[in-house]
């Protein structure tokens, strides 16, 4: 009797201690829906609505910016109407504390005014909110000469 009390208590605390891996498609649903909102509601809508307290986002030829209310500011003093930017992530993993997680993919921007497109990759870092969405801590992207296949 005492070993299957001690199996027991030896199979509760595995249950409680191990961690489930999270699936890393509900993070590239999310991604997805933000790339969405940026064709839907602009650019600028979308990078301030997902982005979280802390975030840091790195940009091509400039010095980042650190801080939703930084970013806000950033984005809001630029009008973005004229652009659409949109992508596809191909790649999201979700580390085994499930609070932390990455998107990687490619992207286009489109610019009416000079009727041409740029392309590009980028990673977006993403942090679990006390509420289980997700909001990007870090976001950072390349261009490319070209699409990315």
């Amino acid at each position: 009797m005492r070993t299957l009390w001690v199996f027991l208590t030896v199979l509760i605390l595995a249950g409680c201690c191990h961690e489930q891996k999270s699936d890393p498609s509900l993070l590239i649903a999310t991604d997805k829906a933000f790339s969405q909102m940026s064709v839907d509601k602009g650019l600028s809508a979308a990078f301030i609505f997902y982005a979280d307290d802390s975030v840091v986002k790195v940009r091509n030829g400039n010095f980042p910016i650190i801080g939703k209310s930084s970013m806000t500011k950033a984005y809001q003093a630029r009008p973005d109407t004229g652009m659409i930017l949109k992508w596809r992530p191909t790649r999201a993993d979700i580390g085994r504390s499930n609070d932390l997680g990455y998107t990687f993919g490619i992207w286009e921007l489109y610019i009416r005014a000079k009727d041409t497109t740029l392309y590009g990759n980028y990673i977006s870092i993403w942090k679990k909110q006390a509420d289980g969405s997700w909001k990007y801590v870090l976001d950072a992207g390349s261009d490319t000469p070209k699409p990315v296949i």
